[in-house]
């Protein structure tokens, strides 16, 4: 086993994305676990109103103009790590690898690089900055596959495969909050879908639609939580296609533990999803789900979910139309989800692994 650091590090976790789902959560769930394991973690964030999200949860957070790659975000972000006296700092998207590379120079930081999209960055700039990384974490032993494939320049730094993870305790199985959701939504005790995520394109909520349409009439209702730029469009599609679709906005994880235990099924059709946090929260509220079966998804879902060929709405259709018809196969599929994500997909797995990579990056 390799020596692990004997003193607090230093932690910064540095993201320039705009919203609170997806990484930016996961980054502050690991702010709070590192921290628990004697480490002092602060988020450097571009945008104030991600960085109220953390200090919601009493995290520290810093906001600094790093929403680009300019000389002056490279200067804003060598000065509060300088401050901060970062020892690791991990990194999210490419434009922050080239940030934090810049960052780095002359200065003993660790940068890890936390790859959350389908495909490896590979311009030459990101190219460059990665020269800076001590160690890339990968979501899944697929991604890490393809990725080292497609961008063989990143086998120069360490890597380590660790899944996010789910606070089991609070996504859990939970029939009154399902009910209660269900009566707040006015949605009646019959057959109700649910699916969480961003209205953004790369989501490919209009190949859900167009599935839905393809059901026998009339189609069950679907509640559809979260919020994005095509949720115009989406409302439009819905209407022209005659179905009954909620659109609730963001929800909150106390109502959205209620909006999966609502759910006969849980729908997802993104088709090169990397690790959809949904997706594990619904494992953990031991939900019956269907999914894409794309990207990063076979490898999260396991044995305990259906998959569907990506893009192929007719034949999303056909197995949800099958799923639905059928309640012991719902139940024997809500059991296995809700084991395999307290198995595999656990908080403190996810800090206990993280920690352990990090440490090992500053050995006594």
């Amino acid at each position: 086993m390799a020596p692990v650091a004997t003193r607090p590090l230093r932690i910064a976790l540095l993201t320039s994305t705009r919203s609170w789902r997806g990484s930016t959560s996961v980054f502050a769930v690991l702010a709070r676990g590192l921290a628990a394991r004697g480490h002092i973690a602060t988020a450097l964030l571009a945008y104030e109103r991600v960085a109220e999200g953390f200090r919601a949860q009493d995290l520290s957070a810093v906001t600094l103009p790093v929403g680009h790659t300019r000389p002056s975000a490279a200067r804003a972000l060598r000065r509060a790590a300088r401050e901060l006296a970062t020892d690791v700092m991990l990194v999210d998207k490419p434009r922050d690898i080239r940030l934090a590379g810049v960052a780095s120079l002359g200065r003993p930081l660790a940068v890890v690089h936390c790859l959350s999209t389908p495909h490896p960055p590979r311009d030459w700039l990101t190219r460059l900055a990665f020269r800076r990384v001590r160690l890339t974490v990968f979501l899944t032993e697929g991604l890490a596959r393809s990725a080292l494939t497609e961008a063989p320049f990143m086998r120069r730094a360490a890597h380590r495969v660790i899944p996010n993870g789910v606070d089991c305790d609070v996504f859990r199985p939970d029939a009154a909050a399902g009910l209660a959701f269900r009566r707040r939504h006015d949605l009646g005790d019959g057959t109700v879908l649910v699916a969480v995520g961003a209205l953004e394109i790369e989501k490919r909520w209009d190949l859900l639609l167009e599935s839905l349409a393809l059901l026998p009439p009339p189609a069950p209702p679907l509640v559809l939580c979260g919020t994005g730029a095509l949720a115009s469009a989406l409302r439009i599609q819905a209407q022209q296609l005659g179905l009954d679709v909620r659109f609730i906005g963001q929800v909150e994880p106390p109502h959205l533990v209620g909006a999966y235990n609502a759910a006969t099924c849980v729908v997802h059709t993104r088709p090169d999803e990397v690790f959809s946090l949904a997706l594990i929260e619904a494992l953990a509220c031991g939900r019956p789900l269907l999914a894409a079966e794309g990207g990063g998804t076979p490898e999260l879902v396991g044995k305990s979910g259906i998959l569907a060929p990506p893009g192929d709405p007719r034949a999303f259709a056909l197995l949800l139309q099958d799923l639905l018809g059928d309640p012991s196969r719902r139940a024997a599929l809500g059991t296995a989800a809700r084991q395999r994500a307290v198995e595999r997909y656990s908080i403190d797995r996810m800090v206990r692994d993280y920690g352990e990579a990090l440490e090992a990056l500053w050995p006594t």
